[in-house]
């Protein structure tokens, strides 16, 4: 369960990368034991053969001259055994760990962190010590190693009764079938115990899983908080937006006087528009608006003397059509060249 009632939020991105940032994820400490006892049982059948030949040819060296065992000789016969025996281990220590690493990384990835390791109040508390004694983890770390412990011991004493009762003849045997006979049970221990670690393994990860979600999880407060920091806080960008439309129409309003007609539909719909021959291609739209911003065009446009032409569907047409900055569609040219034909000729008589 997660650690406050209130928590019921599953974790942001940001929440996820400051848990990681700070070592926590989901990892199992049984999924890299599970791998190394299966690679290492699997390595054992071809390895073995391997090394078999190697200790003989050892042994027989080593006991063939007595003289090996010398103190004149001695420092040769230590540095020999050591790099025998380098020979025999290095490539187990070198597959462990490689499986260490990359039975971690495949949990969550490649991650470095020391901040795990700084210690923490809560963790020398002796309070929140007796919390986490009594607590779902503690039950589910029990449970497992009773498990473990259970399947270990019942595997351990059926493979001792059969060793026991293979051994009587074993004393009619040579040697090496002495070794074989010791090293097959090692083998088949070592995958006994892998085939029990595998569910095991996966239970606790699955475990770990839900435990890490849980752990991570926000309140509703902490997720309107972290909104507010990354997107910014709701009302600031409402009197943003507010601001930016002002100064969208201060520019508009501004840009008015130098209209040569508005176009509008009575009460909904009106757009400015400017055309200078010679430097545009196409009249353009230099204020638009419906509603209150219409209204407010219309009146700034009568006291700027600026022509008004009602002409409900192409106001609407060209408001649907164009932003401001745009130069009127191709279809309309006919139409606003006849109103800015009109418009210039009474000027003219004027």
């Amino acid at each position: 369960m997660a650690k406050d009632p209130s928590k019921t939020e599953k974790a942001t991105p940001r929440r996820r990368q400051k848990a990681r940032e700070e070592g926590q994820v989901a990892r199992s400490q049984d999924i890299p034991i599970a791998a190394s006892l299966l690679i290492v049982a699997l390595m054992m059948f071809a390895y073995i053969p391997f090394s078999y030949s190697i200790l003989l040819e050892y042994f027989q060296h080593t006991f063939s001259n007595p003289l090996h065992l010398s103190p004149e000789v001695n420092r040769g016969f230590i540095l020999e055994s050591i790099k025998i025996l380098g020979l025999l281990v290095a490539p187990f220590f070198i597959v462990l760990l490689a499986i260490g690493v990359f039975s971690n990384v495949v949990q969550f990835g490649f991650l470095l962190s020391g901040k795990a390791l700084i210690p923490k109040p809560d963790r020398i508390n002796p309070i929140s010590g007796l919390g986490r004694i009594f607590s779902m983890k503690t039950l589910f770390e029990l449970v497992r190693n009773l498990l473990k412990l259970a399947f270990a011991s019942i595997v351990a004493y059926f493979l001792l009764m059969k060793i026991i009762s293979e051994s009587f003849n074993m004393s009619y045997l040579p040697l090496n079938h002495e070794v074989y006979f010791l090293f097959k049970y090692i083998i088949v221990l070592i995958l006994a115990f892998a085939v029990i670690s595998i569910p095991i393994a996966i239970i606790d990860f699955i475990y770990r899983k839900w435990e890490y979600e849980e752990n991570i999880k926000m309140t509703k407060h902490e997720v309107k908080e972290e909104r507010k920091m990354f997107e910014g806080n709701p009302m600031v960008k409402a009197a943003i937006r507010k601001k930016q439309r002002e100064l969208a129409m201060m520019r508009m309003m501004a840009e008015l006087p130098k209209a040569d007609v508005v176009i509008t539909n009575p009460e909904h719909y009106a757009v400015a528009l400017k055309y200078e021959k010679g430097k545009m291609s196409a009249p353009k739209v230099i204020a638009k608006g419906k509603d209150q911003v219409a209204l407010k065009i219309k009146e700034k446009a009568k006291e700027y003397n600026v022509p008004i032409v009602e002409d409900p569907p192409l106001a609407r047409a060209l408001y649907s059509s164009c932003e401001i900055g745009d130069m009127i569609p191709e279809n309309l040219y006919v139409t606003i060249a006849k109103i800015l034909a009109k418009i210039y000729s009474q000027k003219k008589v004027a």
